[in-house]
């Protein structure tokens, strides 16, 4: 999979967001907030094609946390960007 092209992390009012561009201009139902390691993922991938493997090694190397917990966290973040259809 890889982020689209084109999009990219706004910072709103010391929030990290996430803005998708509708037909007619901003779709606001379309908003998502990172944290400072989803926009660290988001950076890191970004132009890049990847796997929900490469998002868990590139977790347990960053954070030092165990591999069940970033496999729960890449399926999250993963699961996040492709509801609101940021990923290819």
């Amino acid at each position: 999979m890889q982020i689209k092209k084109g999009l990219k992390i706004r910072d709103i009012a010391g929030e990290k967001v996430l803005i998708m561009q509708g037909n007619f201009g901003l779709d606001m139902t379309k908003v998502v907030s990172f944290n400072s390691s989803a926009e660290w993922l988001w950076n890191t991938l970004y132009d890049r094609t990847f796997s929900s493997e490469d998002v868990t090694g590139l977790l347990t190397e960053r954070f030092l946390v165990d591999s069940e917990t970033a496999e729960a966290d890449a399926k999250k973040w993963i699961d996040q960007l492709m509801q609101c259809n940021a990923l290819e």
